[in-house]
């Protein structure tokens, strides 16, 4: 059986195939290329939808990041806690702002940030900011790092690159007070044709601030920008999706409660079922034993043509781009070294559940 990581045919099937098309026909025939009327109903509709004030759409999720970093007035000489288990994107906004990353991090029963950790980097560091991720789509522990950060008025950056679909205790990612910042890449659940995100926000002075950086900084409040503009097709792609995303995020849930079911007993540690409601489940992932049994288990997976990836391989501190910098990060190196993603999708089956969780059970 072959069984790949993404299952794109599915999700763009012959009737969203067709009724995009007639879409961006539209948009070609009325020459609304670079923003146009998809924009401002897909901000409108995705923050009532997160429980957000506003949404800014912009060009991709590092963008978001970046951009939330200036409109709080973090750069050059200031320190941003990341947690060590995250995309690229992460620290590469606070490098590329001038700020000084620092390492916090994680629990090792699910790979989120640690608040502990976070409250010593944050006292030994004078942290001027963080930035917690949603990573796989687990709900990060927002309120309690609040109690940490809020006091000292540290701002919290909440990278929401997994996490549409996630729910916080409070209600959907970007219903807090926080910044939340989402990507919408391909791969996503809810994804452009393309490079994409966003920005939920609580003010509308913030909103605006976004959306002029990200115009050049052109405006009644001009000021120096850049060119992060979601293009009107991508606004239409995302617009159009959001029809489906809650069922579609659903069925992901339902998807990864089998494989928890049918991973008991197996050699493999599965996340706490604690998640499974609330987690968007962009991604699944197992922690084996060590970094060589999790490669050896991926190598038999692709054998029988189940394909896997290893995210995260290493955590950022090992990454030769990022290493150096101070920090906690020892739990962080552990987890990245034995976890391994299996496939995930709305689409993804029973039958192709059982078939990948009995070559795991084999071993």
């Amino acid at each position: 059986m072959e069984i790949s990581f993404y299952d794109f045919q599915n999700l763009h099937n012959e009737e969203f195939r067709k009724e995009i098309k007639e879409i961006i026909g539209e948009i070609i025939d009325n020459n609304a290329f670079a923003e146009g009327e998809y924009n401002h109903k897909f901000e409108k509709d995705f923050a009532k939808m997160q429980g957000a004030n506003y949404c800014a759409l912009v060009g991709n999720g590092t963008d978001a990041i970046e951009i939330s970093l200036e409109v709080l007035g973090i750069g050059h000489g200031d320190k941003v806690g990341v947690p060590g288990i995250t995309f690229y994107a992460t620290i590469e906004a606070i490098l590329n702002r001038g700020a000084t990353p620092v390492y916090i991090d994680i629990n090792p029963e699910d790979g989120l940030i640690c608040p502990e950790s976070t409250k010593r980097m944050v006292e030994a560091h004078d942290l001027k900011a963080i930035i917690p991720v949603h990573i796989y789509g687990l709900p990060a522990p927002i309120a309690e790092l609040e109690a940490v950060c809020n006091p000292k008025g540290v701002k919290i950056i909440e990278d929401s690159a997994q996490a549409q679909g996630t729910f916080l205790p409070s209600g959907p990612v970007g219903s807090t007070n926080n910044m939340s910042t989402f990507s919408f890449y391909p791969t996503k659940n809810l994804a452009a044709f393309g490079d994409a995100g966003a920005v939920l926000v609580p003010s509308e002075e913030l909103y605006k601030k976004i959306k002029t950086i990200g115009n050049h900084g052109r405006g009644d409040d001009a000021m120096y920008g850049r060119n992060s503009r979601c293009d009107h097709i991508q606004a239409a792609v995302l617009y159009k999706k959001l029809e489906k995303i809650e069922e579609y995020n659903k069925s992901r849930k339902e998807v990864a409660t089998l494989y928890h079911q049918n991973l008991e007993g197996s050699k493999v540690k599965t996340l706490p079922t604690k998640y499974l409601q609330t987690s968007s489940w962009h991604l699944y992932p197992v922690q084996c034993e060590s970094a060589e049994v999790r490669e050896s288990l991926a190598n038999l997976l692709s054998e029988k043509g189940v394909s896997t990836t290893p995210f995260y391989a290493e955590a950022l501190s090992e990454m030769t781009p990022f290493k150096g910098h101070e920090g906690e990060d020892e739990k962080a190196k552990a987890f990245a070294g034995r976890t391994l993603c299996l496939p995930i999708s709305a689409f993804t089956t029973k039958e192709q559940i059982e078939y990948i969780c009995n070559i795991i059970k084999s071993v």
